[in-house]
């Protein structure tokens, strides 16, 4: 088992690990950018660059989504 695949195997352990204990949208997708970001930190040393770029684009739409749930629950708040 080489590096990738542990990369892999605990990206889907935490992944399905999150969904079976949150109940919300918002909350899962927070953790699976959370573990995602770990987990390039951690390997990032390990991977090929070539890997890392076809991370990225995932990165970049789950912070996109983050933001946007932040917007929302700033918004949430506001108006009460």
């Amino acid at each position: 088992m080489d590096v990738e695949d542990i990369i892999i195997l605990f990206l889907s352990f935490w992944i399905l690990l999150s969904a079976i204990l949150v109940r919300g949208v918002d909350v899962f997708l927070t953790l699976v950018l959370i573990g995602l970001l770990i987990t390039l930190e951690v390997s990032g040393v390990f991977l090929e660059r070539g890997k890392k770029e076809q991370i990225k684009p995932i990165v970049y739409l789950l912070l996109f989504v983050f933001s946007i749930i932040v917007m929302k629950k700033i918004y949430e708040v506001l108006v009460k």
